[in-house]
């Protein structure tokens, strides 16, 4: 009964240490026009965004609708948000207007 008690223990323990941890990451290229909203902070505010064709960006396939892609990089604007200089730097996207590129 030990012995069992301590196989349980040990079993439950591997188990909930495994991880399920399936994100892709990588580059991600659009396979049609998409269109978004995206904040580009200071006196703009928002704007339209157009994704062409073909335009590549890193980002994270988590499995779901949509994967999150990086549409700027990270400077020390976004360090203090929420303010009016923020900008966005993430946009999810559907997955149909993405394809994984290796």
């Amino acid at each position: 009964m030990k012995k069992m008690i301590c196989f349980f223990i040990l079993a439950l323990g591997i188990v909930c240490c495994s991880s399920d941890d399936n994100d892709v990451k990588g580059e991600f290229k659009f396979v049609t026009q998409y269109s978004a909203t995206v904040t580009v902070g200071g006196f703009v505010g928002t704007r339209e965004r157009v994704f062409k064709l073909g335009e590549v960006y890193k980002g994270t396939d988590k499995g779901k609708e949509t994967i999150r892609v990086r549409i700027a990089e990270h400077s020390q604007l976004n360090d203090d948000c929420p303010n009016s200089w923020c900008y966005q730097e993430f946009l999810e996207v559907p997955r149909e207007f993405l394809k994984f590129t290796e």
